[in-house]
């Protein structure tokens, strides 16, 4: 009797909690959400109805008690709660936030099954139905540039090269005449590789840098854990340098922090 109850609860739930996993906008997803909550709470008053079998009147408030808590974990929208932005300050794509808010959805379900199952052992089984899998992860997720890739490059070329030794995080390196934002030549190196600029011109420039994660190609930039440094010498573009990137605030150069480029 008690496992046609936990049954039906999943058959009731699973179509709710799809339509919120299937969204495709922030939209989508809250009426969803709205949706899915409500049922929530059916199905929770359908279940304190219950008068459980012997062996289960100790876990069924318990049981309760794990779907009150799934009913508060999807109340709130998405269009009022969040973070909106990034560690680094750049705004998240609805395509991060829908992301997130179905991680959140689907992780707190999970939960939900884990607590009913743990409350009332083995014997009885919940989840196995309803479970959502996890949602596609966007590209800007864990996304990384290409070892080398230089991704911007302005104006003629030189004889010069920069060769960058890069035994930290993955880095962007900028050489630029004057303001980083208007670079010469950028160029992606992931953590412990070497990458070698070429075609440098032959007149002095600075070479600033920024490391962080979740590279964002189409915007050229980090979108997490963000920090930009210089190297407070001037380079001659006339020769073939080689700079090493550590761990720590300093390589084989003097550096120092900058704003954000």
């Amino acid at each position: 009797m008690y496992q046609r109850a936990l049954t039906n609860v999943e058959k009731v739930l699973k179509p709710s909690v799809a339509r919120v996993m299937n969204a495709g906008t922030v939209a989508a997803f809250d009426a969803g959400r709205q949706q899915l909550a409500a049922a929530v709470v059916i199905v929770r008053s359908e279940l304190a109805k219950i008068t459980p079998p012997s062996g289960l009147v100790t876990a069924h408030p318990a049981v309760l008690d794990a779907f009150d808590a799934y009913a508060g974990n999807v109340a709130t929208e998405l269009t009022k709660a969040g973070d909106t932005r990034t560690s680094c300050g750049f705004p998240k794509s609805p395509e991060l936030r829908l992301y997130e808010a179905k991680t959140g959805i689907r992780t707190a379900y999970a939960e939900l099954a884990q607590s009913v199952q743990t409350s009332i052992g083995k014997g009885v089984k919940f989840g196995a139905l309803s479970v959502p899998a996890k949602p596609a992860t966007p590209a800007v997720v864990g996304g990384r540039g290409e070892n080398g890739d230089v991704f911007q490059r302005s104006g003629s070329r030189g004889p010069g090269s920069l060769k960058i030794v890069n035994s930290g995080n993955d880095v962007v390196v900028v050489v630029t005449t004057s303001s980083p934002k208007k670079p010469q030549a950028s160029i992606y190196v992931r953590a412990n590789k070497t990458a070698t600029l070429n075609g440098v011109r032959s007149q002095d420039y600075w070479v600033y840098f920024k490391s962080g994660t979740n590279w964002d190609a189409k915007n050229h930039r980090f979108t997490e854990n963000c920090a930009y440094q210089k190297f407070d010498d001037i380079f001659d573009g006339s020769y073939a340098w080689t700079v090493t990137l550590t761990k720590s605030p300093l390589g084989n150069a003097p550096s120092s922090e900058t704003e954000a480029f």
